[in-house]
């Protein structure tokens, strides 16, 4: 697909500036979503830069198995756990969801994929193929963007901006600035935002903006349709959050939910 975004460029970058800071954040992130990992075996699709697949190590997970689609994303992978998980039980390669060749063999107790399928082109085999790696009593989690009434704008914004490097600083510089004098008319300080938007996320503000306007393919659901469709698949809705959208005039936030399989 041409108009594919290279995450692996923003996380490659990223990475090189990890420090424990973002990777505690990275544990209280998974461990409020998928609880206790002592002892289990994980599945990171969609592993970007690592960093949650470094977190699940440091909550005690026994193993961990990280695919990416984008090559930079892998190498990347495996730098970050060569540096905080050295001696840990670890594989990291290139795969596609959608493509069950390339996807390992068995099942997991958990299953992480976060703000990854939605971009994949076909958002429900992804999550179909992703929820299938569940083994018995295990648990999904996973991060989806909300669909909005404006949601269709920005999948034509997202194709352009992955299409065009041109066109990149322009709407980026375009977007932060139109942001931050939002936040400013809410009576919002925007600098203190930016300021403390590491602590806060994790992240940095400004990696953060260019996956959101880069992220192509690009497709969102809403909470009902996606549990609906999980539940189908053999899973009860254990916890959700952030599942209420906006109006989506800077965007989407994605809904994090974690299902656990009920075909015990």
């Amino acid at each position: 697909m041409n108009a594919r975004y290279d995450f692996g460029r923003n996380w490659s970058e990223l990475a090189a500036r990890f420090e424990n800071e973002h990777l505690n954040r990275a544990c209280e992130d998974l461990r409020r979503l998928l609880g206790d990992l002592e002892g289990k075996t994980f599945l990171d699709i969609g592993c970007g830069s690592g960093l949650h697949s470094a977190a699940a190590f440091r909550l005690g997970a026994a193993k961990v198995t990280a695919l990416d689609y984008d090559a930079d994303c892998v190498e990347t992978t495996k730098a970050v756990l060569s540096r905080f998980a050295p001696e840990a039980d670890w594989s990291v390669k290139r795969a596609d969801v959608l493509d069950r060749t390339s996807l390992p063999a068995g099942t997991f107790d958990v299953v992480y994929s976060w703000g990854v399928l939605h971009h994949t082109g076909d958002m429900w085999t992804a999550i179909g193929n992703a929820a299938g790696f569940v083994g018995r009593g295990g648990r999904l989690g996973i991060a989806i963007y909300l669909k909005t009434p404006l949601c269709g704008l920005w999948a034509v914004e997202k194709r352009l901006y992955a299409s065009h490097r041109w066109l990149r600083p322009p709407v980026k510089a375009l977007f932060v600035s139109a942001y931050m004098a939002a936040r400013t008319l809410r009576h919002r300080d925007p600098f203190s935002f930016v300021k403390n938007y590491r602590a806060r996320r994790g992240m940095e503000f400004l990696a953060d903006v260019d996956d959101w306007l880069g992220g192509y393919p690009y497709q969102s659901t809403s909470s009902s349709e996606l549990e609906m469709t999980v539940e189908n698949l053999g899973f009860r809705t254990k916890r959700r959050f952030n599942v209420m959208p906006g109006i989506g005039l800077f965007g989407t936030g994605c809904g994090e939910w974690c299902f656990e399989r009920a075909d015990l």
